[in-house]
């Protein structure tokens, strides 16, 4: 009996004393983990709606209007959120302290720029300045073109901009006053036939393009944005991408391959001249670019693609961009009597009422200035970019691959950062105003990013701000613009390409302002 109670005892003590530590052990996993977790945790993806299995958030999503829809999931999300598009994360900001983050904080990590399948295929292969991962060659490139082909020196020590002046001069003449005109295609063909001028001549003398290339160009650009702004599957879905669904890659290489054929051209033609010892134009980009590429330490000494590349980069990189918000610029002012006046008094007191405008007269433009930069604050759409590395933005874990979208529409009409940010008011942007000097074009403020901002700001940002300037003023000092009976109100719906483009395209009556100089040229 006693051997019994004892044998006993002893298995109930062994049992309290497994519960005892089988009871401590679970209490120290739980203190490790604890503090585990507290010192490793890695910081929550961003908040964001759920979306569909397997699709994600993909059917729900409207190319047209992007701009919008992530502006709407921001108000019930906040200013950062997260999309999954299929497989691919997609990060949307809309808020100057986030917008900073992406692009100064993390610089290095989103230093490459989301590229759609077909905007490789534009650009030889990803290889223009605007397409090409951050890396060596495109450090090698961005220095040739932002310091020596468009930089401010550079253009006003060159005679491109000479030549750029005839063609909007000739532009000018070309429209027909009194009769209904699209603004986007009167704007569409002098933004192009300048910037050709600029950078190959105007005309057979010189080595330059002929007449119809310009056309052609025009055609290409035209079906190049078109195509760019096309919601294709295969940028959601890299492994479709080699079966094409859509036929969108293909129509992009049939276009593509036209643009390198006028390239060709104009360059065999140039070299052609020069080896024959016929002068040629000393001073435009192609013959900058040509002096770049006899050097032995040049990038495009060792490539044609790269050579061609940079060529693409300034004629069609911007030049439809540059179209559409300078037809927004004249729907603003059309709409708006008091600032079309204020910017025309301006023009006849500092060019002159019986002269063309040249660009001396640009920066004493200042209602020009800020009418350009309201219309950009209004009109500009959205600047993707890849996530090269994890990384922390706003508290949130950002993967590796993700693409980032800065919603600059929504960042440019939030009223926390903007009074009345809905209305058409160019008196903000004046150095008169208190805020108006700190914005500038290079995004030195994270309110206002026109043009991008940090290393990734648009390398031909000084060529587009001169000619969308000088095309804006010399189309409002050349004409008065008047609306067909029955325009009064104009329609402001917009759908998201490159940029926001006008959904209705603006049609307006231009009258001679300056008979002295445009005389029986202006065909009536």
């Amino acid at each position: 009996m006693a051997t019994f109670l004892i044998s006993r005892f002893q298995d109930e003590t062994s049992a309290a004393s497994l519960w005892a530590i089988t009871a401590a052990i679970i209490i120290s996993a739980g203190i490790w983990l604890r503090r585990s977790l507290r010192t490793s945790k890695s910081p929550p993806p961003p908040p964001g709606p759920r979306g569909l299995p397997m699709v994600g958030y993909l059917p729900f999503l409207h190319s047209d209007s992007l701009h919008r829809q992530f502006a709407d999931l921001a108000e019930a999300h906040g200013p950062i959120y997260k999309l999954k598009a299929a497989n691919k994360p997609m990060i949307v900001v809309s808020s100057p302290a986030l917008a900073k983050e992406v692009i100064q904080a993390h610089k290095s990590t989103f230093s490459t720029r989301l590229a759609p399948v077909v905007a490789k295929i534009f650009s030889y292969d990803g290889n223009e300045v605007a397409m090409l991962p951050y890396g060596p060659d495109w450090a090698a490139m961005r220095k040739v073109l932002a310091r020596e082909v468009i930089s401010n020196q550079a253009l006003d020590a060159c005679r491109a901009l000479r030549e750029g002046r005839g063609a909007v001069e000739a532009g000018m003449r070309e429209i027909r006053a009194g009769e209904a005109t699209g603004v986007f295609d009167a704007a569409m063909k002098v933004v192009v036939d300048s910037t050709l001028a600029m950078l190959w001549g105007g005309g057979e003398e010189g080595g330059g393009a002929a007449p119809d290339f310009a056309a052609e160009y025009r055609e290409a650009t035209r079906e190049m944005t078109e195509l760019l702004g096309r919601a294709n599957v295969s940028d959601v879905i890299p492994l479709l991408a080699r079966f094409d669904l859509q036929g969108i890659q293909r129509e992009a290489a049939e276009v593509a391959e036209r643009f390198d054929g006028i390239i060709t051209s104009v360059v065999q033609r140039r070299l052609k001249d020069l080896s024959s010892g016929k002068s040629v134009p000393s001073k435009d980009l192609l013959q900058i670019l040509l002096e770049i590429q006899s050097r032995e330490d040049s990038l495009i000494a060792s490539s044609s693609l790269h050579f061609k590349a940079m060529i693409q980069d300034i004629a069609s990189g911007g030049t439809e961009s540059i179209a559409i918000l300078l037809e927004w610029a004249m729907t603003e002012l059309l709409s708006n009597k008091e600032a079309m006046t204020k910017i025309q008094q301006e023009l006849d007191l500092i060019v002159g009422p019986n002269n063309f405008v040249e660009q001396r007269h640009l920066k004493e433009l200042n209602y020009l200035n800020a009418v350009v930069k309201e219309t950009c604050r209004l009109h500009l759409g959205l600047t993707p970019r890849l996530a090269g590395q994890p990384c922390t933005i706003g508290g949130y874990h950002i993967p590796k691959g993700a693409a980032v979208f800065v919603n600059t529409w929504a960042i440019h009409r939030d009223p926390q950062n903007w009074a009345e940010p809905l209305q058409f008011r160019p008196e903000r942007f004046l150095d008169s105003c208190e805020d108006g000097p700190r914005f500038d074009f290079m995004g030195s403020s994270f309110q206002f990013l026109p043009f991008g901002s940090g290393r990734r700001v648009c390398v031909g940002l000084n060529l587009a701000e001169r000619l969308m300037k000088y095309v804006l003023a010399s189309m409002l000092h050349s004409f008065e613009w008047k609306l067909p009976d029955g325009e009064e109100k104009l329609d402001f719906s917009d759908k998201l390409g490159v940029v926001a483009k006008k959904v209705k395209p603006l049609v307006a009556i231009p009258f001679p302002r300056r008979l002295g100089k445009l005389g029986c040229e202006v065909q009536f």
